[in-house]
């Protein structure tokens, strides 16, 4: 399933949570594919939708206006506290934070900021992608098989002598030989 993101909602005094017919950033309106999981929750939500209304949005009151962000908020809390995770850190953010980064480790940032509606990987990677902290062994071994005290692997050494060095380089050995 694809979706197009072609709006948002925003609060208005006097008015509460209206539907705005454009997203926060031109970079915002966007389509983007979703995984079947959430595919198959939006088709539901979508079949009860009158195709008729034009600020029609997917998750609605119960009198078919959008939800404000607060109420949104709200019953997030309390769904996670029924699943006894409140406490835990997770917010409507976190889920985009996480989506965020892996989407970046499976593909890349710009694929990660296409997705979020960034119109370059700067904020993406400033505030949503989670910094890879996995270390790399891999100098660690090299280092240790080239340096260790006993039995060193030396052909990452440079043990060549002079006479087997780029000729263009010979001026240098003759520098250091006149300096000493």
């Amino acid at each position: 399933m694809t979706i197009s993101v072609k709006g948002t909602v925003v609060l208005r005094t006097g008015s509460g949570a209206v539907r705005q017919d454009h997203p926060k950033t031109e970079h915002s309106i966007r389509r983007i594919a979703v995984p079947d999981f959430a595919a198959n929750v939006l088709r539901a939500r979508l079949a009860g939708i009158p195709t008729t209304d034009p600020e029609r949005t997917i998750f609605a009151n119960r009198a078919g206006k959008p939800l404000s962000p607060f109420n949104v908020r709200r019953t997030f809390r309390a769904f996670l506290e029924l699943a006894d995770l409140a406490g835990e850190g997770i917010t409507l953010r976190w889920y985009r934070r996480t989506g965020a980064t892996v989407i970046a480790r499976g593909a890349s940032a710009d694929a990660a900021a296409t997705f979020l509606g960034h119109g370059s990987t700067a904020i993406t990677e400033g505030h949503y992608i989670e910094p890879d902290r996995t270390v790399d062994r891999g100098p660690a071994k090299i280092i240790e098989r080239t340096l260790r005290p006993v039995n060193p692997e030396s052909s990452l050494l440079s043990t060549e002598d002079a006479e087997s060095d780029d000729p263009a380089l010979a001026f240098l050995n003759e520098e250091d030989s006149e300096a000493a």
